[in-house]
C-alpha cells in the first residue's frame, strides 16, 4: 500500500514493552499510553531518517525530535513509523509513489498526508500524525475515510516539523473516531518555547464536551464558492449531514465565507513564497533533486512580488477580523472538505460534472481558508459516492474552541454510522 517509507520495528517493539511494564505496575500515563502510532516523514525524529519523500536528502538523521513526537512519546505513545506524503508536503514525486486509496486503488490518496491518513484508514496505526498547510491533512481525510483535525494556528508546536509555509504550517492528526482525534490533539497540544508562533494558552479537556447535546448551537452552512461547482453525491452528503445536525436540534443558517473568493490568490502568494524561502538554497545549488513539480512551483513562489506577499497578508487580517464577526452570529461552520470526489491516482486533476478541474485550483475555498484565518478544523466521515469513494464533513470553529468543534463532529459521528466503514483489505482489492 505504499503507506511507510521507514518502519522502525525494534522502537516499536521497545516501547511496546516499556508500556506494558508500566502499566501492568500501574503507571498508566493516559489514553495514549501503547496505542501504535505513524508520524507523517516531515517530523524529526532523533536517530530515525526523516527523507520528507525528497531525494534531495534521503537519509537525513535528525539529532533531536519534533515536539509532538516528544509529546506523544511521554504519553506513551508507540510509533510503527514515518508514512509517506507528497515531496517536502508540497508536490507529487515519482521517487516516492503515492500510497494507494484504500477503497479504489486507481483513485487519488490525497496529500500531502497521504501515508497518514491510509495509516489509519487500513489499520496500520491507530492514529497519526500528519501537517497540514492548505488542507494537506483534510483532504486524505475526505478521500480516505477516516477523521482530520486541523487546530488552530499556535495550539500545537510547528518546532521540528520541517516547514513548508510557516505562517499556515500546522500539525494535524488522523485518527478512527472523532474521540480520538481529539485524545491525540490533546497531547500534542500546548506552548512551546522552541517555536515562536506557539500560543501561550491553556489546554483545554478536547474530549470533555463530545456527548453532550447540541441543541441551540448555531451551525452556519458555508456558502459562497466561486471557482468550481460541487458533486452531486458530495452535494447530497451534504444536505445528509444538514439534516442529521439539525434533528439533534442545532439551528441552521446560510453562512457567507469572507473574501472567499481571493482565497486561491491568498495562498499561492503566500504559500509559494515561503516554500520558495524555504527551499532557495537548494533551488539554486541541487535543482535536479528536485521533484519536477515541486521544482516548477518553488520557481513560481521565487518570482512572485513582495508587494504580493505582504498585500496578500494585509488581506489575510481582514479575513481574521471578518471571521471574528462570522462567529458572533454561529458557534461553528460546516461544508464539504472538497467539492470533488477522488480523482484519479497521480493527478491533481478531478472532474465535477463533466468539467476538468485542478484540485489546487478549487481547495482553497474549502480547506485552506480555514488555514489562512489559523482556525481549528475537523474531517469526518459523512458517506460515499456511487463509485463507493469516500465522502468527508468538515466543521470549523472560532479559534482555540477545539472542543466545541469536536462536539459538533462527535454529535454527527454519533448519529451516524460511516465511520465505522472499512475498506477493503488488500488481497480483496484488485491487482
Amino acid at each position: 500500500m505504499r503507506v511507510y517509507i521507514t518502519i522502525v520495528r525494534d522502537v516499536a517493539l521497545e516501547q511496546a514493552r516499556q508500556a506494558e511494564r508500566e502499566i501492568l505496575d500501574g503507571g498508566y500515563r493516559g489514553p495514549m499510553h501503547g496505542i501504535p502510532i505513524a508520524l507523517k516523514d516531515n517530523v524529526e525524529t532523533q536517530g530515525i531518517r526523516t527523507s520528507c519523500a525528497s531525494l534531495v536528502d534521503p537519509d537525513w538523521v535528525p539529532n533531536s525530535d519534533a515536539t509532538v513526537y516528544r509529546k506523544l512519546r511521554e504519553a506513551g505513545a508507540i510509533l510503527i513509523g514515518k508514512a509517506n506524503l507528497f515531496e517536502y508536503a508540497f508536490s507529487m514525486t515519482d521517487a516516492f509513489p503515492q500510497p494507494l486509496n484504500p477503497w479504489h486503488p486507481e483513485r487519488t490518496s490525497a496529500g500531502s498526508s497521504s501515508g497518514s491518513a491510509v495509516a489509519v484508514a487500513i489499520g496500520m496505526a491507530q492514529g497519526s500524525i500528519g501537517s497540514d498547510t492548505g488542507g494537506s491533512g483534510r483532504m486524505p481525510a475526505h478521500v480516505n475515510g477516516v477523521v482530520g483535525l486541523k487546530p488552530t494556528y499556535g495550539r500545537a508546536s510547528r518546532a521540528g516539523l520541517v516547514p513548508l509555509s510557516f505562517s499556515l504550517d500546522n500539525p494535524s492528526v488522523f485518527a478512527r473516531t472523532v474521540r480520538g482525534a481529539g485524545l491525540m490533539m490533546e497531547a500534542i497540544s500546548g506552548h512551546d518555547p522552541r517555536d515562536e508562533y506557539s500560543a501561550a494558552v491553556a489546554v483545554p479537556d478536547m474530549t470533555g464536551k463530545i456527548g453532550r447535546d447540541i441543541t441551540g448551537l448555531r451551525i452556519g452552512v458555508a456558502r459562497g464558492y466561486t471557482i468550481s461547482g460541487v458533486d452531486p453525491d458530495v452535494d447530497a452528503a451534504m444536505a445528509r449531514a444538514l439534516a442529521v445536525l439539525q434533528g439533534l436540534g442545532a439551528s441552521v443558517d446560510e453562512a457567507d465565507l469572507p473574501y472567499v473568493e481571493h482565497c486561491v490568490a491568498l495562498q499561492n502568494a503566500i504559500m509559494l513564497t515561503e516554500a520558495a524561502s524555504v527551499h532557495y538554497k537548494t533551488v539554486r545549488e541541487t535543482p535536479e533533486l528536485l521533484g519536477e513539480t515541486a521544482l516548477m512551483r518553488l520557481d513560481m513562489g521565487s518570482v512572485i512580488p513582495a508587494t504580493d506577499y505582504i498585500h496578500a497578508q494585509q488581506v489575510r487580517k481582514l479575513m481574521r477580523n471578518a471571521f471574528r464577526e462570522l462567529f458572533e452570529r454561529f458557534d461553528v461552520i460546516i461544508g464539504p472538505a472538497n467539492p470533488a470526489r477522488a480523482g484519479a491516482a497521480g493527478s491533481w486533476m478531478t472532474e465535477i460534472e463533466g468539467k476538468a478541474y485542478d484540485l489546487r485550483q478549487v481547495g482553497p475555498e474549502y480547506t485552506g481558508i480555514y488555514n489562512l484565518a489559523g482556525i481549528p478544523a475537523i474531517v469526518v466521515p459523512a458517506g460515499f459516492t456511487s463509485e463507493d469513494t469516500p465522502i468527508g464533513l468538515q466543521i470549523a470553529g472560532p479559534w482555540f474552541d477545539e472542543p466545541t468543534v469536536l462536539q459538533v463532529a462527535g454529535a454527527y459521528e454519533q448519529a451516524t454510522d460511516w465511520h465505522a466503514k472499512r475498506p477493503p483489505l488488500p488481497r480483496d482489492q484488485a491487482a
